[in-house]
């Protein structure tokens, strides 16, 4: 495998890459193969790791889940934080070649807070360990770096922008590809739904799914633009039938509202303006369907992302975290859970949501649940305490009251009462 990945980058290149990285951050680097295997290591390996990899780890555990997170990375298209099973960071990235995953590079271990007792005495319990491995591990702790978490993403950012263009026309080519078969997927699915319905044609149902993909588009909400942004298309062609035209009058005309919603957020008019100009001299030169199509995302993606980057609205991990609250709150909900959909270790994502939005993951998910009540709470139809908790996601009415008054300072009932 390594013969495969020396093909496409020289080994020179990629020890000089590694080891400038290496120097540069301080972390232990390793270019490993798919199957997990070292292929290069840069950076002692730290005494901590070692005395659980002899004492408490299988031999092949790290190299199992150093692969793991590499497929990860493969799968996201971009650098990957994990933890191991010592509750350390890490990150991967990783090296693809003709959709096949040829290696990934590994960065860490490091920590994104001040170390304490409780991450070995969590390791001791977790796995027996002696008393005397258990002091081993205390003594190393200093040894391990701390990085925090803002400096993390960072670090993270830099190891997409210096490793990329190690293999790029293959990343590009093959994530490009991903998401034109996925949106193709997605518009035939939408056109078969629509043709079964008796009124598929009903040019309401059309403005209303525009409506509200232009409403998403204002929240920030990206995922659900693009969703309804395929819907959009596949209405459209199941009336107009693969007519490019008709699909090209409505981009134009979509470009114009989504500029707009640009600039009315606050976007720069000259960046309005120049990335307006740019794809509609592109939607006027196409003539394939598929990539015009494609290039609708791709428009709609440049105002989400221009948006995002000149309004500051906080870091995107946490504004994806917290549509995912806004959309599930009434289920379980648990900080690893929500850590998962954004694909972050728990430790970094608790952390780093605390950091952007200024209180911790569960007093969020609480005034959320909370918020929503008052609605329920002035329904005509006078629910009861006990229902509201339950459809809320609260456990029981008695533990819903007394969230419910700390965080507004009256009881559900007084405020069903005073209509406040």
């Amino acid at each position: 495998m390594s013969q495969g990945l020396y093909a496409l980058v020289s080994e020179e290149r990629m020890k000089n890459v590694l080891q400038t990285l290496q120097e540069f951050t301080g972390l232990s680097i390793q270019l490993i193969d798919r199957e997990g295997r070292v292929l290069l290591s840069f950076g002692a390996a730290k005494r901590y790791c070692a005395i659980l990899k002899e004492q408490v780890f299988r031999r092949n555990a790290c190299a199992d889940l150093h692969r793991k997170a590499g497929e990860r990375a493969q799968q996201l298209g971009e650098a990957y934080i994990f933890s191991c099973h010592a509750n350390l960071d890490h990150i991967a990235f990783p090296l693809i070649s003709q959709k096949e995953l040829l290696g990934s590079v590994i960065v860490g271990p490091f920590l994104m807070d001040q170390p304490d007792s409780t991450l070995v005495s969590g390791l001791a319990v977790e796995y027996d360990l002696p008393h005397t491995t258990a002091l081993e591990l205390y003594d190393e702790l200093d040894e391990l770096q701390v990085l925090e978490p803002a400096r993390v993403n960072h670090l993270k950012n830099l190891i997409d922008y210096l490793l990329t263009p190690l293999l790029p026309s293959e990343r590009a080519l093959l994530l490009q590809l991903q998401e034109k078969l996925s949106q193709q997927s997605r518009i035939n699915e939408t056109i078969q739904i629509y043709k079964k319905q008796e009124h598929w044609s009903d040019r309401e149902e059309l403005r209303q799914k525009e409506t509200e993909l232009l409403a998403k588009v204002r929240s920030g909400d990206g995922r659900a633009a693009v969703t309804l942004l395929n819907e959009w298309i596949g209405y459209l062609l199941a009336e107009a039938g693969s007519d490019p035209e008709e699909l090209r009058l409505r981009a134009v005309e979509l470009t114009t509202l989504l500029s707009r919603i640009a600039m009315d957020g606050g976007a720069s008019t000259d960046t309005v303006y120049e990335m307006s100009r740019r794809y509609l001299d592109r939607i006027l030169r196409e003539r394939d369907l598929d990539e015009l199509c494609y290039l609708l995302q791709d428009l709609l993606q440049g105002v989400l992302d221009i948006m995002s980057s000149e309004l500051d609205k906080g870091n995107l991990y946490v504004r994806q975290a917290m549509r995912y609250i806004s959309d599930h709150y009434a289920q379980r909900l648990t900080l690893e859970i929500v850590a998962a959909h954004v694909h972050l270790s728990s430790c970094y994502f608790s952390t780093l949501f605390r950091e952007v939005v200024g209180v911790s993951f569960r007093e969020y998910l609480l005034r959320v649940r909370v918020e929503e009540s008052k609605r329920l709470l002035l329904s005509p139809e006078n629910i009861s305490l006990t229902d509201i908790a339950i459809s809320v996601g609260f456990p029981d009415q008695s533990y819903y009251c007394k969230a419910f008054k700390r965080v507004v300072g009256l009881t559900p009932g007084k405020y069903r009462l005073t209509g406040a």
